[in-house]
């Protein structure tokens, strides 16, 4: 499981490699979270150039060059080459000790991944699937939205990618990307087997450690003053501001949102995790998130999606080495989830709104342990994938 998190990047220096559909969406996450935005790519997309036309973002129209990781805080690949991914990776987290770094959809090269946000008013809602199945995290947040509203970050209309020398009419930017609203960054962090470390004996800290143990991380208790020097990848203490200078990733119990992150609450079945906060300018709305998370909590813990999450997970690395484009991949577990065994049309709708259905299909005969059949189609459908290639 991914350990939940809201970072604070007001300020921070962020850097996003590559352009298409996947860099816009993290350069506008971003840039809603307060973060000073960079970007690199040879291409951008026509909303990526009217944001840096407006200069709120700075762009270097080139490919990804050894030492531009330098300085930033955290950094975003998507680029189409696995080398250059890999070779960012290496030189942003091994050589110049940044922390926080993603490579999409290449978890071992990952301290952290991006989760699915759906932004209310004064509320933030983060989905997270621990990167076992991001079909399923899009049906959830597209459930979300339709029960509370429709994220405009979620809905850029699809563009495909142009060369800044073409001559191409710009399109004006829409009214929500103004960001004037600040919102924290919702982040899955990659603990399993990291240190980390609490500082002080407060209940909430105890819930702190529960929470990492379940994660996979090591965790080391101690109640001496915090440690700026620590080798911990998180920190969660109950002393003040003071002790803390900005340079780890540290949640500060007493002030949240002056450290560098902090935990949401929670909604957790399994590997599901749903996060619930408020934004950075609503620090008052916390009754609000407490109502949120019970109403989703009814919906979405001890239902089964948890078990279901398994199964698709356990099929992802066969998909992934078997299935060679995203687009395939993405087809494959849309027809696993909505497969019927009764040959019944219609898409699968996670009982989302139909507490009682009953239908045949995968969601449904998984959450009540009738498995076999399932992982055979499954099996049979990832044969017929693979033969086409």
């Amino acid at each position: 499981m991914f350990y939940p998190a809201f970072l604070n990047l007001q300020g921070k220096r962020c850097l996003v490699v590559g352009a298409g559909a996947v860099a816009e969406r993290k350069v506008i996450s971003l840039l809603h979270s307060g973060g000073d935005v960079h970007l690199i790519s040879p291409s951008i997309t026509r909303h990526l150039h009217d944001l840096i036309e407006r200069n709120q973002v700075s762009w270097r129209d080139r490919q990804f060059q050894d030492g531009d990781t330098s300085g930033f805080f955290l950094v975003c690949a998507a680029t189409d080459f696995p080398q250059t991914n890999t070779r960012i990776f290496k030189e942003a987290h091994e050589e110049n000790g940044i922390d926080l770094v993603n490579i999409v959809d290449v978890a071992p090269e990952c301290t952290f991944a991006s989760t699915s946000i759906v932004v209310l008013d004064k509320v933030s809602i983060s989905i997270s699937t621990s990167g076992k199945s991001p079909a399923m995290c899009k049906r959830m947040r597209e459930y979300i939205e339709s029960k509370f509203c429709r994220d405009a970050i979620n809905h850029l209309e699809d563009e495909s990618h142009w060369s800044a020398s073409n001559n191409i009419q710009k399109t004006p930017v829409m009214e929500e990307h103004d960001f004037e609203s600040k919102v924290p960054y919702p982040v899955g962090f990659l603990i399993e087997g990291r240190q980390c470390m609490t500082v002080g004996k407060s209940h909430e800290l105890s819930e702190r450690v529960n929470l990492l143990h379940r994660c996979g991380a090591k965790v080391k208790m101690t109640n001496d003053a915090l440690m700026q020097n620590s080798s911990a990848f998180l920190i969660f203490t109950d002393a003040g501001c003071r002790e803390y200078d900005g340079s780890q990733l540290v949640e500060l119990m007493t002030n949240p949102m002056c450290g560098t992150f902090y935990t949401p609450l929670t909604v957790i079945d399994r590997d599901l995790v749903i996060g619930i906060t408020p934004n950075l300018d609503s620090k008052s709305e916390w009754q609000q998130a407490k109502r949120i998370q019970a109403d989703l909590a009814t919906q979405f813990e001890s239902r089964g999606y948890g078990h279901f999450l398994d199964l698709l997970g356990s099929f992802r690395s066969k998909v992934m080495n078997l299935i060679p484009t995203q687009t395939q991949r993405k087809q494959f577990f849309e027809e696993i989830i909505d497969q019927n065994f009764k040959g019944e049309k219609g898409s699968c709708c996670f009982d989302f709104d139909n507490l009682g259905c009953s239908a045949e299909c995968t969601f449904n005969l998984v959450r009540t342990r009738r498995t076999d059949q399932v992982q055979q189609t499954i099996k049979k459908k990832l044969q017929t994938y693979s033969y086409s290639y």
